[in-house]
């Protein structure tokens, strides 16, 4: 086969209410080296699904307590690694048609002898290696280009000194980092995080950045964060979902930070290696209601200070920081430099199994 499979993949599940016909067809599977179960019922089927994961299931059209083709909705959007083949006892060419197009990989008409058991499940099984194996190439090219999204770290020129460090807890994730030149020649800054992981949350972040960026040039910051928002608005209603963001511009020559934060919560303004401060304004937010206004904060970096922002995820390798009071370790306010500090507070974050993506951005005044 394409894609090399473990013997707990090469689980079958039955699906069918007609309990002498189910037995025999989870015997001649056990019979060819699948491990099988059986369920008579919908209920019963998802106890077991909700409890093991199944390389197959042949599901009958029709169940006592429900319509095979609710459950086949159901693993579509919840086990979509689980090649589902519809077996019914009516030769229907509609109800194949139906199943085909409700994301079955097949529709098979009763009796099914032993042989054509066995090469249904195979077959099909041979069919799921190539769409997960598609699947896994199609997130690596995505990977991929939500990486050449963000910029190269760190950067620097005369008087500053920006760097971050990105982990994200699956193929691709729902946070971003970004730094580019805004007007009267200073740098903006943007830390984001989107509700939910995978890639609905990836193309939201696309979504959010591009629009963050569309509105670089509007004054004041807040009036460009609402107009990012409003062109946010659409994707994240579809979507259910909403953004957290910080998102600044930095003046270098008197290291002025004018800010916005929408409800993203975890940023230190440092001063040199020993005081720290948060930053007070505060919004909502974007996504969560529709006509939030937006306010913005001031800040000043003097020489050596940093302004260091981070998601959620990162509490998970450092819990203490969810206490806001908490300094940032001793070890990261005194590095030397913007990319030291984040790769310190970020350390272990590539060795661990993440459940949420890490990103930590760090401006320094030097």
């Amino acid at each position: 086969m394409a894609v090399a499979r473990s013997a707990a993949a090469e689980r079958i599940l039955v699906v069918d209410d007609d309990e002498p016909l189910a037995r025999v067809m989870a015997r001649v599977l056990r019979s060819r080296g699948f491990e099988c179960d059986v369920a008579l019922t919908a209920s019963e089927a998802r106890r077991l699904l909700a409890a093991n994961e199944y390389a197959v299931a042949l599901l009958d059209v029709r169940l006592p307590d429900d319509s095979g083709y609710g459950l086949l909705e159901e693993l579509r959007s919840t086990r979509p690694d689980t090649a589902v083949v519809m077996i019914s006892g009516v030769d229907d060419p509609e109800l194949g048609k139906a199943a085909l197009e409700h994301g079955a990989f097949a529709y098979h008409v009763k009796p099914v002898g032993a042989t054509q058991l066995y090469l249904l499940v195979v077959n099909n099984l041979r069919r799921l290696e190539g769409v997960i194996a598609e699947r896994a190439e199609q997130m690596r090219r995505a990977s991929e280009l939500q990486a050449g999204m963000l910029p190269a770290s760190p950067f620097k020129e005369n008087g500053f000194e920006i760097a971050a460090h990105f982990t994200a807890a699956r193929e691709i994730s729902g946070d971003f980092y970004d730094w580019y030149r805004a007007a009267n020649g200073r740098i903006a800054l943007t830390l984001g995080d989107v509700m939910g992981k995978g890639l609905p949350a990836s193309l939201m972040m696309a979504t959010a950045r591009a629009a963050l960026r569309g509105a670089a040039g509007v004054e004041p910051l807040e009036a460009g964060v609402k107009q990012a928002a409003g062109v946010m608005s659409a994707a994240l209603e579809v979507n259910h979902a909403y953004v957290t963001v910080f998102h600044c511009t930095f003046d270098p020559d008197s290291g002025d930070v004018d800010y916005v934060d929408a409800g993203h919560g975890h940023a230190r303004l440092l001063r040199g290696a020993t005081g720290q401060e948060l930053l007070p304004q505060r919004s909502a937010p974007i996504g969560i209601f529709p006509d939030s206004q937006f306010l913005s904060g001031k800040a000043r970096l003097g020489p050596g200070d940093s302004l260091v922002v981070f998601s959620d995820g990162l509490l998970d390798l450092r819990p203490d920081l969810a206490t806001k009071e908490v300094q940032l370790p001793y070890e990261a306010r005194r590095a030397a430099t913007a990319q030291e500090m984040v790769d310190i507070l970020a350390h272990g974050a590539r060795d661990k199994e993440l459940f949420d993506d890490v990103t930590v951005l760090a401006l320094k005044r030097l």
